[in-house]
């Protein structure tokens, strides 16, 4: 009986390991598998069976090829520091791949779904926007060109967010000359968060009796708190 029960398991053993890997073909029998699998959103059974394809093939013409859809398939499982390692691999050993276009972009977009919440530090956010500005300069008429300018926005956008709550921040603690630094430069340089920087910037100038410069500021301010900041005006004159 024993021996009956041993044989069943080890039998439902090698029927999963079976499963789980890739019969030996050729590597571009072998590659089209994989490329099926992946298609077909078995990222899990990609990413395995890839190493495997590794493991046998590392000189194959394919292996750039390979070396995206691992790194794909981890961006699809949203394993996102996984991915960017393997986007990065493929950036530095395969730089002239037709997939180090796609892998620069992912790389960033990576980044930015793992940067954190504006009250948080934003590293990784000014990591994702320098990704973005690199792949900008080396793609200019890339078919991504657009996608890419438009996350570069969002993450100038939240960054400016973060730039704000200093400055707020700054104005609660009295501490206005560093406030004014921060706000300065969103009312600059952001079309989101211009009028409540520039809102800002005229309270403190209001408080401390400069009216003319809290007017200016006031009169800037557009969009949902124009009618906030024409409240304000009123006080001056």
């Amino acid at each position: 009986m024993k021996k009956i029960y041993f044989m069943m398991i080890f039998l439902l053993f090698y029927s999963c390991s079976k499963n789980n890997k890739p019969e030996i073909t050729s590597p571009d029998e072998e590659y089209q598998q994989i490329v099926k699998l992946f298609e077909g959103g078995n990222y899990e059974k990609t990413i395995n069976y890839l190493t495997y394809f590794f493991n046998r093939y590392p000189g194959s013409h394919w292996i750039d090829d390979a070396q995206f859809y691992y790194a794909e398939s981890y961006y699809q499982l949203q394993n996102y520091m996984e991915a960017i390692n393997e986007f990065q691999f493929l950036l530095n050993n395969f730089p002239n791949s037709t997939w180090s276009e796609l892998g620069l972009l992912r790389k960033a977009q990576c980044l930015e779904e793992m940067s954190p919440l504006p009250q948080r530090d934003q590293t990784l956010t000014k990591e994702a926007l320098e990704t973005y500005e690199e792949f900008i300069r080396k793609y200019p008429y890339s078919k991504h060109l657009d996608e890419a300018k438009e996350s570069k926005k969002s993450a100038e956008e939240k960054i400016n967010q973060k730039l704000i709550e200093i400055g707020e921040t700054y104005i609660r603690m009295g501490i206005d000359k560093a406030a004014i630094v921060y706000l300065t430069k969103v009312a600059a340089q952001s079309e989101k968060w211009k009028d409540k920087a520039n809102l800002l910037l005229g309270d403190i100038a209001f408080s401390n009796d400069n009216d003319s410069l809290a007017t200016f500021y006031y009169l800037n301010v557009e969009g949902d708190l124009k009618e906030k900041a024409q409240e304000k005006l009123k006080k001056i004159n």
